[in-house]
């Protein structure tokens, strides 16, 4: 049950989950001269790097980082790269977003392609190195220092963050 897991347990699953997105949106962005075989598969991982996969962000900048910093200043610490690291995500993904758009309703031409291009295989890039520090180094920092009542507060904010 999934219940039964540590926080930083759901956010490890959550990221196998994203990893394969990522996976198929490179796949797909190495593909844009067959607009019609991978249209409908570009615009889903469009939309799920538009909506659902920030709800993940949230649970991470809202319920665990706080707690994490309890033990370890943001300044100097894991979190504040990671927070760095969710910027440029951010700003990343909008340009891929406003790309992907325009390529979805034909306009911009080879340019659009390159701008889908070289901002996904950044955003794939990064997203891959940050989950890779996220589940090896400040997840097992977490399990290390929280205590059951953390563990509690935590997975009581990610249902909050989920259910609004």
């Amino acid at each position: 049950m999934a219940d039964d897991k540590k926080p930083t347990e759901l956010l490890k699953d959550e990221h196998q989950g994203v990893l394969q997105k990522l996976a198929a949106l490179q796949r797909v962005i190495g593909q844009l001269d067959n607009k019609d075989e991978i249209s409908a598969e570009l615009k889903e991982l469009a939309e799920f790097f538009k909506t659902e996969f920030w709800i993940h962000f949230t649970k991470e900048e809202e319920a665990l980082f706080p707690e994490i910093e309890t033990f370890i200043p943001r300044e100097s610490g894991p979190t504040g790269m990671m927070l760095v690291e969710h910027e440029e995500l951010r700003s990343t993904n909008t340009v891929i977003q406003q790309a992907v758009d325009a390529y979805l309703r034909n306009s911009g031409g080879s340019d659009v392609k390159g701008t889908i291009q070289e901002n996904g295989n950044r955003f794939i890039e990064v997203l891959r190195q940050h989950i890779d520090k996220e589940d090896n180094i400040l997840f097992m920092m977490a399990d290390m220092h929280f205590d059951q009542a953390q563990i509690d507060k935590v997975a009581r904010l990610f249902h909050e963050i989920e259910t609004r």
